[in-house]
């Protein structure tokens, strides 16, 4: 008797221990990139299909932690917040739906489905983290872009690099930079695509 009340308080005391402890884990914060609205700009249709691929990276880039440096040394992570998604894949789906919203190619596709199309947009993520200074923080944006003819195979390229002030000092605060970058970015990429292209003709 005795000895089933002692298994009965050490299962208690170890449930409640456990219950505790998972209540003493706080939650991620999850961010992703979003695409804001584009309608305001002028739209040139090009009457070409385009296949993005997802950008190559370094992986220590390329990973769902969101990643700070202090004076461009040691590398680390914020402890409780991550992207959603790796960062090549969140360029590659923003890119693909922001040219889908301007409508100017005829046919955009990102699917592992091979299909013929007129160009294809081959890049490269070079930096992508929060930079710590003594006065401020930025976010460093960093991409390479290759647009190649499918027909020709003319190939035209353009680095795009970026940095922006972040508000506030912190995660969130970085986050929000990259959503204002993203979206130059993607304005400054169409603009070199339709540049390109007409070029190409």
């Amino acid at each position: 008797m005795i000895k089933n009340f002692l298994l009965l308080l050490t299962s208690i005391f170890l449930l409640n221990g456990c219950i505790s402890i998972t209540k003493e884990v706080p939650s991620y914060d999850t961010y992703r990139l979003s695409l804001k609205n584009s309608n305001n700009q002028t739209n040139v249709p090009l009457n070409k299909s385009i296949y993005i691929y997802e950008p190559k990276s370094l992986s220590s880039i390329n990973t769902k932690a969101i990643n700070y440096s202090k004076e461009h040394f040691e590398q680390e992570k914020y402890a409780l917040s991550k992207w959603s998604d790796k960062p090549t894949k969140m360029l590659q789906e923003l890119m693909a739906n922001y040219f889908v919203s301007k409508n100017s190619f005829n046919y955009v596709t990102t699917s592992n489905i091979k299909t013929n199309t007129d160009f294809r947009l081959v890049s490269q993520l070079v930096d992508f983290r929060h930079t710590f200074t003594k006065t401020n923080s930025y976010a460093d944006f960093s991409i390479r872009v290759f647009l190649i003819d499918n027909k020709t195979e003319e190939v035209f390229f353009k680095s795009f690099t970026y940095n922006k002030v972040a508000k506030k000092s912190d995660a969130r605060g970085v986050v929000i930079a990259f959503d204002e970058l993203i979206n130059i970015f993607l304005t400054d990429l169409n603009n070199f695509l339709e540049k390109s292209i007409i070029k190409s003709k």
